[in-house]
């Protein structure tokens, strides 16, 4: 399955992310965040960042980071394989999508990983990221969080 997702392109990557949101019933969720990647960049601590990132990494994609959420979801277990699978077999299918919409990317994201990841607004309305880290075994989580941080942190 990891190489049926890396050959989506970053739009259908994108929609098939849409798609898994959607199917776990996430959109909602995903619609009420209101900050954008230039915000919450602001809000990342330049050297945590860095510690994820390697000098002069270029910015992930959108694709890019979709597909790495994606690979990251299947390997929860076969329900969620399942979902990714008929996710990306709707964004490659020919005709409309609906679902591509102004939810940005890593917001999806944030949503679909909802228990790795806590986004949240102070009392003086600034935004914070919290990455809840586990013990990086998990080379594809590590790899959705190398993207994230590096869509959201603008390669600082």
């Amino acid at each position: 399955m990891t190489r049926e997702i890396g050959e989506l392109s970053d739009e259908a990557a994108v929609q098939a992310l849409a798609a898994v949101a959607e199917e776990l019933g996430l959109l909602g969720a995903a619609r009420q965040y209101d900050w954008d990647e230039a915000e919450l960049s602001e809000t990342l601590d330049a050297g945590y960042v860095d510690a994820y990132l390697s000098p002069g990494q270029p910015v992930a994609s959108e694709g890019e980071l979709a597909r790495a959420t994606l690979v990251y979801v299947a390997s929860l277990g076969e329900d969620m394989a399942r979902t990714v699978n008929e996710a990306a077999d709707f964004a490659r299918s020919p005709g409309e999508r609906s679902l591509l919409m102004t939810i940005g990317v890593p917001v999806l994201v944030v949503v679909v990983l909802q228990t790795e990841v806590l986004v949240k607004r102070d009392t003086r309305g600034k935004w914070s990221l919290t990455i809840h880290k586990k013990a990086m075994k998990d080379a594809a989580l590590g790899r959705v969080f190398t993207a994230l941080l590096s869509r959201i942190g603008g390669g600082q």
